[in-house]
């Protein structure tokens, strides 16, 4: 699967929109974007990452992020139900989607944070 098309999923004006609405015009601690981190329908799963990188001087703290999954998968702006579609049509024939979830926020180091965005997919 092409990351580039992935990133498109989640373009930066739907990101800044959401910014505007969440954090009141302020400037967040962190710049988002969706990458992939697994690509296996036949395997059971498809798996993204909303990624959340430290803007310059701006700490990315663990409690800062950790509660950020239930609304980010709820936030309308962002529409992850509809990035999960977008990625249903894009699975090989005789694939569908079962069911999706965000996981936990996972440190990868000080300056990037991810949130897996977990794609359960079966034989149709």
């Amino acid at each position: 699967m092409d990351e580039k098309w992935i990133k498109s999923l989640l373009p930066e004006e739907r990101v800044q929109e959401f910014f505007e609405a969440f954090y009141f015009g302020e400037e967040p601690a962190y710049y988002l974007d969706l990458g992939l981190r697994e690509w296996r329908p036949e395997k059971g799963r498809v798996v993204l990452e909303l990624r959340l990188t430290a803007r310059p001087d701006k700490c990315l703290a663990c409690n800062l992020t950790s509660g950020l999954p239930p609304v980010l998968k709820k936030h309308p702006i962002l529409n992850l139900a509809g990035i999960v579609s977008e990625i249903a049509q894009k699975l090989e024939p005789g694939y569908k989607v079962d069911s999706w979830d965000l996981g936990w926020t996972e440190e990868v180091n000080h300056d990037l944070h991810v949130i897996p965005l977990v794609i359960k997919v079966s034989k149709s």
